[in-house]
Order: structure tokens, then C-alpha cells, then sequence
């Protein structure tokens, strides 16, 4: 990816590492019924669930091409993910309770063709400083992009005359050719 083909960086609210803490801290409370919680939960919260939230934050980038939207998140996990921008079917911004509770929101893309399971996004950006304006610069961009193939594409071939249509069309042949025949003679007449 080229610098001269971005089109803009996303920037990231550092409140968001509160909001993977707080999300993974809930998780483990739900698997606090199963006895792995009991153990796992104490170290969430005293110390992995902070470095770990920390490490995703510092690794996570998103970017907006002249084609693409390229999105890297993850220390331990690692995703790496562009999404072509005339792939894009739909933006969202979405805020739920957590979400709203840190101040954030998040940008769900959806592509065409795609099949998440359970309803979730193609690609999910949270705590996108300025969510709005950064779906806003997608689809932008996207339009652009499409108008601007579109404006390359040839126009479609015509479709083939029917035998329908050919016989028409030489009716009216004919009827020029008589009219014009007429028009001659009258000007013969006129001399």
C-alpha cells in the first residue's frame, strides 16, 4: 500500500482498552460457572486482562485506500483483514451499553457476498475516534470508486434485431424510398 493511495488512517480512542477489559472480564465471569473461571477471572483482573488490552491497542490500525479498507488488530491473535472497497455493501455505527458506558462506538462493515454467522459484521472497528467520519470517508470512497468504473465501462452491446423488428424496419426503408421517389418527381414537375 502506497502513501500516496491513502486516503485516511484511523485513529483509535485509547478508552477502548477499557472496553476489551471490561468485555473479557465479563467473559470470564460467564465462565466462572464453569470452574476454569474461578481460576482464570483472578488473573484477568490483576494484571493479563490489562497487558493483554494494551498489547491489542498498540497493534491495532485501520486504513482507508483509494481501494480498500486494510485493518490489523491483535498482539495474541493476530488479524490482518482488506475488505475491497466495491465489496462494501453496508456501514454501520453501533453502540451498545458497554460501548456507550467508555463514550465509544464502533464501525460494522458488510460486504457483499458475505455470510457471518449469528448476524455479526464482515469486519467490526471499535472505538473508532470520529466513527461517523470515518464511515462517512468509506463510502465516499467507495462511490467514488464505482463511478469512476462505471464511467470506464463501454456501453452495452444492443441487443440483436428479431426478425420482428427487421421487417419493420425495411417497411420503413421502402416507405422512405417511395416518399423520396415522390419528392423527386414533384421537383421534376416543379421545373
Amino acid at each position: 500500500m502506497s502513501q500516496a493511495e491513502v486516503v485516511r488512517v484511523a485513529q483509535f480512542d485509547p478508552k477502548v482498552q477499557t472496553y476489551w477489559f471490561v468485555q473479557g472480564a465479563m467473559t470470564q465471569l460467564v465462565l466462572v460457572s464453569a470452574v476454569i473461571g474461578v481460576v482464570t477471572l483472578p488473573l484477568w483482573l490483576f494484571g493479563l486482562g490489562q497487558w493483554l488490552s494494551a498489547r491489542r491497542f498498540a497493534y491495532t490500525s485501520a486504513v482507508l485506500t483509494q481501494r480498500a479498507v486494510h485493518l490489523k488488530t491483535g498482539y495474541w491473535l493476530r488479524v490482518e483483514k482488506t475488505v475491497p472497497l466495491e465489496q462494501i455493501q453496508d456501514l454501520a455505527t453501533h453502540s451498545g451499553p458497554l460501548l456507550r458506558a467508555f463514550g465509544l462506538s464502533s464501525v460494522q462493515l458488510e460486504t457483499a457476498g458475505g455470510s457471518p454467522a449469528n448476524g455479526a459484521s464482515d469486519l467490526q472497528l471499535h472505538g473508532l475516534i470520529d466513527a461517523d467520519g470515518f464511515r462517512d470517508a468509506v463510502l465516499s470512497a467507495r462511490d467514488a470508486l464505482l463511478d469512476g468504473r462505471r464511467g470506464a465501462l463501454p456501453p452495452p452491446p444492443a441487443a440483436a434485431p428479431t426478425d420482428d423488428t427487421l421487417a419493420v424496419l425495411r417497411d420503413i426503408r421502402d416507405s422512405l424510398a417511395r416518399i423520396e421517389q415522390q419528392l423527386g418527381r414533384g421537383r421534376d414537375d416543379a421545373r
